[in-house]
Order: C-alpha cells, then sequence, then structure tokens
C-alpha cells in the first residue's frame, strides 16, 4: 500500500512525479465520451456545493500536465458510472466501546496502487486519487462507504468525492448527515460513520432518496456490503449478480456480532476477517482493511486480507513513518 503525506501544503502532482507514476495508466476503466458528458452535467454542481475540488483537479491537470476535462471526467463520473469497488462496513457500540470498521475489496491485480492519504485535518484510504472510501478527520469523525449499483444516475457529486466533503467539513454524524441532505448526490451507496460522541450512523442514499439509521446510546451494531438493506429504499435498489457475494458478506458480519458477548476490537477485528473469504482464482480479495477506535482514538490499518496480514497502530495525532 502506498503513502502519501499530503501535509503542510504537500501536492499530489509533485508526489505523483517524484514516483515516477503514470495516473491515467492506472484507470480500470475507459474514459468514453457518456463519463466526459456527465462530468459536464456535474460541473455547476460541484461549483455550488464543493468549489474546493475543482480547484484541487486544476492544480493537478497543471501539475501532471494533463488536460481538465480528461481529470474530471475521471473523477466526477466514478461509482456514478459502474464498476465500482465492492467493500463492507461496520460500525458497533456497547456500553464500553465505540468500533468503525470497513474492508475494501477491490481487483487483486491492483493491489499494489491503493493508497493511503494523510492531510492537514484527516487521513484516507482510497483504490482512486482523490477519491477516498473510508478515513477519520482530527475531530473524530470516522466514515467509510460501500458502493452500489447505480439505479438511476444523475448529475450530483459522487460517494467518494462527498466522503472527502464530509471529512473536510464535519466535526460529527450530525453536522455529516446534514450535507448529506443539503447536496446532489450522483450515485448509490451506503455511508457508515462513528464519532467521538459514542454515536453511530448507516446511511443508504442514491440519486432519488436517502435513509437514515442512528443509534446514540445503547447496545447496537450496523453492518453494510454493497446493497441496500432498508425498505424504503427498495425502489431505489438496481439488483446485480456480479456483487462479489454481499449477502454472504454481510450475513457473516452479523452471525460474528450476534455471538459477540462485547463489541470491541476483537468483535471487529473478526467480523471483518469473516468478511473477507475470497477464491484465489477470482482475482478479487480484500485489498486494505481498518478499524477506528472511536473512544481512545485510536486507528488500525491492514494493507491486505486481515485474515492473512495483520493490524498495525497509526498515530492518532497523524503522525507515520513513510
Amino acid at each position: 500500500m502506498r503513502f502519501f503525506d499530503l501535509r503542510n501544503g504537500v501536492s499530489l502532482s509533485d508526489e505523483i512525479k517524484r514516483r515516477g507514476m503514470d495516473l491515467l495508466g492506472e484507470i480500470p476503466f475507459l474514459l468514453t465520451q457518456d463519463r466526459f458528458d456527465f462530468s459536464s452535467s456535474c460541473m455547476p454542481l460541484y461549483e455550488k456545493h464543493y468549489p474546493e475540488i475543482i480547484a484541487e483537479i486544476q492544480a493537478l491537470s497543471k501539475g501532471l500536465k494533463i488536460k481538465e476535462d480528461i481529470l474530471f471526467a475521471l473523477f466526477f463520473s466514478m461509482y456514478a458510472i459502474v464498476p465500482a469497488s465492492h467493500c463492507s462496513c461496520v460500525a458497533a457500540r456497547d456500553e464500553e466501546n465505540v468500533i468503525f470498521g470497513r474492508n475494501s475489496d477491490f481487483y487483486t491485480r491492483m493491489k499494489e496502487l491503493n493508497s493511503h492519504f494523510i492531510y492537514d485535518d484527516y487521513y484516507g484510504n482510497s483504490t482512486a486519487f482523490l477519491e477516498l472510501e473510508d478515513g477519520r478527520n482530527r475531530a473524530g469523525l470516522a466514515i467509510g462507504f460501500t458502493s452500489v449499483f447505480p439505479c438511476n444516475p444523475r448529475p450530483g457529486l459522487n460517494s467518494g468525492l462527498i466522503l472527502r466533503l464530509l471529512l473536510e467539513k464535519s466535526d460529527s454524524i450530525e453536522t455529516a448527515i446534514g450535507i448529506l441532505e443539503s447536496i446532489p448526490i450522483s450515485s448509490s451507496q451506503t455511508y457508515m460513520m462513528a464519532d467521538r460522541k459514542g454515536h453511530i450512523a448507516y446511511v443508504e442514499c442514491s440519486s432519488e432518496h436517502m435513509e437514515i439509521v442512528e443509534y446514540r446510546e445503547g447496545r447496537h451494531f450496523l453492518v453494510s456490503t454493497n446493497r441496500f438493506i432498508l425498505s424504503e429504499m427498495q425502489p431505489y435498489y438496481l439488483r446485480v449478480d456480479d456483487d462479489w457475494n454481499a449477502a454472504a458478506r454481510y450475513g457473516s458480519i452479523k452471525t460474528v456480532f450476534a455471538k459477540a458477548s462485547s463489541f470491541g476490537l476483537e468483535t471487529i477485528k473478526d467480523s471483518l476477517i469473516s468478511a473477507s473469504s475470497y477464491d484465489a482464482a477470482s482475482g478479487h480479495d480484500t485489498v486494505w482493511s481498518v478499524i477506528e477506535d472511536m473512544k481512545s482514538g485510536q486507528s488500525y490499518l491492514c494493507g491486505g486480507n486481515p485474515s492473512k496480514d495483520g493490524y498495525y497502530p497509526i498515530n492518532p495525532c497523524f503522525e507515520m513513518m513513510l
């Protein structure tokens, strides 16, 4: 897993050039005309709701000498126009613990391209530059998403850029949900959240509708994979065969929690390991896994499949030897 320290004004374009990387060579899909058209339709909405990311993409374009429209087509169409990543998320709380966890499942051939990004006020992990799929900010908010096959993509902000927006602008679950409810969304996804107040929340949302489950006290756990499970979201859910065993992953995590006496670190680890079983011949695997202990502020990262590779702590002050 690659590590990028982008604090104190370090630019992503300089880091990419320093490492001799080919950003466009890492794209796992074709930049077809429909992606350019979709990007153009989304532009006014990013200008209104997230102009900072436009400036960042423009700076990346200038630094790498790649045309702006190519990068906008890449980043604005991602997750809204398939293919998408396939992942599992969990959040749990009891009398002593509040913990968030996420597996990122993707193609094994691209495992070495996955990256951990450290910004001034948050950090996160991604299969794609600029977009983040999970992360935690300095305010103590952890978020991860799972992609759902888009039923009716519309112009708006997509899941990976929304996650960055939430980490940059939110200090709690309440703030994050308020932002989600105020912006147009292009893609279909779930968001799992936990914060230092001890709250956990689960959001299913698409370009057309949103449903939220939240717990502030008591003993609860929430699970998400690559499908909508809430009854109100079923009209906005397009079922597909190729969801990388989303139902089985969901069931295995629920089974671990149903048998657990407490919702501590070991339970979270066991649940994520239970959802990381892939046939080596499939070309799929869990390519990283993360756990956030919200009460202690300690983060744990596994740079591969947690059933094979161990977790190691990330300093909560965002200091890491790169």
